[in-house]
């Protein structure tokens, strides 16, 4: 029964962790491109008005609500694997979700330096072309006056979904690494 409780609030924590990382990240993409919020994701999410005003918490709704079900992913992977073996211990779990978060914060960072070296006004000499994401958004896209900004935040939150992806395959190896060396000590 007490691993099924540890597992439990692991994977609470797991939720919150990376909904408040969405939360966070949205706020930092939002500075980057208002317009990628006004123009896209609030369409794109259904946000009614009254959670757009304030824009930023329009974002932060959509931060969340766009990374809470990773987090839920993350939790059940890192927090099952091995479960009734007592080789590996919450600690060691949280330590692979330290690595997961580690990750995706680096390649969300790094995003955000790929994205200002690659959407550069100076290196596009026609205007950007978007695909077409369906009518409302289509006419919405119309009224943009940054799309290189635009492409910046859109850059930044595919780099954040990468390292999380990146970062779940090494914690699980993290925490298989550490299974099969305590394995080898009982042995």
């Amino acid at each position: 029964m007490k691993k099924i409780i540890y597992l439990f609030l692991f994977i609470v924590s797991t939720i919150v962790i990376s909904g408040l990382y969405g939360i966070i990240h949205n706020q930092i993409t939002y500075t980057i491109s208002s317009e990628y919020f006004t123009l896209l994701k609030f369409i794109q999410h259904h946000l009614p008005e009254y959670y757009i005003e304030p824009a930023r918490l329009g974002a932060s709704i959509i931060g969340w609500n766009s990374t809470w079900w990773m987090g839920l992913i993350i939790g059940v992977i890192l927090g099952t694997v091995w479960i009734w073996n007592d080789i590996l211990t919450i600690r060691d779990r949280f330590k692979a979700l330290g690595t997961v978060l580690i990750a995706t914060i680096t390649l969300g960072i790094i995003g955000i330096l790929v994205a200002y070296i690659q959407w550069q006004p100076e290196r596009y000499y026609e205007a950007v072309n978007f695909p077409s994401y369906g009518e409302i958004i289509d006419d919405s896209l119309q009224k943009m006056t940054n799309p290189y900004a635009f492409l910046r935040a859109g850059t930044v939150h595919n780099f954040s979904y990468l390292g999380g992806i990146i970062g779940l395959f090494i914690g699980f190896f993290q925490l298989w690494k550490k299974y099969r060396s305590n394995l080898k000590l009982i042995k």
